[in-house]
């Protein structure tokens, strides 16, 4: 059983059409290794800045893009996987009658996160920090997910065939807790720049550079990711499909 850490923050959670949840999934043995390399690519490039999504400079372009390279480096050797989850906000189907902003916003963390764990594996969830108005957000979300995996492995036993051998008697509790962090951790700044530039292409912004002959960086960001990835920001996956880069369009 492997320790995953999970990474999460937001993108255009109010006033754009489309809200983009980004999750790093780091094995926890790969941490160091991803700091070095991180560490190495600021001192060979001067950069001492944090990298945030909104806070890009036209001279940061260089810096932006060997970020996402570490970031497809350790994807391919497995270290990390990037989830994301967009919800276009303007279907009101996508938003259950009764749910506020914030029960909303935790709801849809749950999905994203639920989806993709595995019984086998124990998990730790640092989500960027934000303010609450009801407390105990974090708990919830913790709770929740550990009695759907529990209800979910019930449920497996329960549908075995008569005298058919039971499956590995893994842990209930999977994920062991779910706590805010500044926004300072690298991975988080993974998620939070990977899930602007799945925003910035979703809410039409990178069309208008491209229209407008822009030399925002970002597009030149954005450009480089796809090619990285071979597929495009505007896209939507199965969830089998692209299992390092995953983008799932929430439908209810």
């Amino acid at each position: 059983m492997s320790l995953i850490v999970i990474w999460g923050d937001e993108s255009s959670q109010n006033a754009h059409k489309y809200m983009v949840l980004g999750t790093i999934w780091q094995r926890a043995d790969t941490y160091k290794a991803l700091e070095a390399d991180v560490a190495r690519m600021r001192r060979q490039l001067g950069f001492n800045r944090e990298f945030h999504w909104n806070e890009m400079k036209k001279y940061h372009r260089d810096a932006y893009i060997a970020f996402i390279n570490l970031f497809i480096k350790h994807m391919r050797q497995g270290n990390l996987k990037f989830r994301a989850l967009i919800v276009d906000m303007s279907d009101k189907k996508n938003v259950k009658a009764g749910d506020n902003k914030e029960t909303h916003f935790y709801k849809m963390f749950f999905w994203l996160i639920y989806k993709w764990l595995a019984p086998e594996h124990h998990y730790d969830i640092f989500l960027d920090r934000k303010s609450n108005s009801v407390p105990g957000r974090l708990q919830d979300l913790e709770y929740y997910l550990n009695r759907k995996m529990a209800a979910d492995y019930i449920q497996l036993i329960r549908q075995l065939p008569s005298g058919a051998k039971q499956p590995i008697a893994y842990p209930l509790i999977v994920v062991r807790r779910v706590e805010s962090r500044d926004g300072t951790q690298t991975p988080l700044q993974m998620a939070d720049v990977l899930a602007g530039a799945i925003a910035y292409v979703r809410n039409g912004h990178y069309e208008k550079a491209v229209t407008n002959r822009s030399h925002n960086p970002k597009r030149a960001v954005v450009d480089h990711l796809e090619a990285q990835l071979g597929f495009s920001l505007k896209d939507c996956h199965a969830r089998n499909e692209h299992q390092g880069f995953n983008l799932f369009c929430f439908k209810r």
